[in-house]
C-alpha cells in the first residue's frame, strides 16, 4: 500500500486537478469538516457500488484519507479499492486531523454528490 504525506498530497493536488479525494469517515464526521474538494463514500456496507458509481474509471487517481493515524478505515479502504481493480490508489494517513492542523483548506457540510439539490 502507497502511503503519502501531507507534502505530496498538497502536490498531487496542485500538479493533478482530475484526482479524486475521498474521506472515508461516516458523513456525520464528513458533515463537520473535510478537506476542500473531498468526496465523502463511508467505508460501510454500501462502499463497493457507491465507490464506482462515484469514480468508475479504475485508472482514475484516488486519494483516500480518515481521521489520523490511529484510524486505520482509509488503510482498509484502500485495500478493497486494489482488490475492486483500481491502480492508483494512496491513503493519505495522517488524515484530516493533520490537514486541519497545518491550517490548510478545509469545508464544512455536505457533500455536493450527495445533496438532494444536486
Amino acid at each position: 500500500m502507497v502511503t503519502i504525506s501531507r507534502n505530496e498530497l498538497q502536490g498531487l493536488l496542485a500538479s493533478c486537478p482530475n484526482l479524486k479525494l475521498v474521506e472515508v469517515l461516516p458523513e456525520i464526521a464528513y458533515r463537520e469538516f473535510h478537506l476542500r474538494g473531498a468526496i465523502n463514500v463511508p467505508l460501510g456496507d454500501r462502499f463497493e457500488e457507491q465507490i464506482q458509481k462515484e469514480i468508475p474509471d479504475k485508472n482514475q487517481t484516488i486519494i483516500v484519507y480518515s481521521l489520523n493515524f490511529e484510524c486505520k478505515i482509509s488503510e482498509q479502504a484502500v485495500q478493497w479499492l486494489l482488490k475492486l481493480g483500481y491502480q492508483s490508489v494512496y491513503d493519505y494517513e495522517p488524515g484530516k486531523i493533520d490537514w486541519n492542523a497545518a491550517r490548510l483548506p478545509i469545508a464544512h457540510g455536505p457533500s455536493e454528490l450527495n445533496s438532494p439539490e444536486k
